[in-house]
């Protein structure tokens, strides 16, 4: 009986943190987190992305030429931010 009861409290323990491990989207990244990334991207630090330096971001390149409105073959950061306003 007493092992019953031993049983029956860690299948209630166990299920009890099941219940609270839920999976919640990601925070939207803040201003400055957006920024780093620039920073990170920016290899050249000519306050541009290229199209070489795109490629580090497979999700970044491959909108490339959207995002590239003035068709200048580099994003600048108005660039950037205006197409992720569209994305959302």
């Amino acid at each position: 009986m007493n092992a019953l009861i031993k049983v029956a409290a860690l299948s209630a323990v166990l299920s009890v943190s099941a219940a609270f491990a839920q999976n919640y989207p990601a925070p939207e990244p803040t201003a400055s987190e957006k920024s780093a990334d620039y920073s990170k991207l920016d290899v050249n630090g000519d306050g541009s992305i290229s199209k070489d330096e795109a490629k580090k971001d497979p999700t970044l390149s491959a909108k490339f030429s959207e995002l590239d409105t003035d068709k200048s073959g580099s994003l600048t950061t108005a660039e950037l931010s205006a197409g992720m306003s569209k994305s959302q």
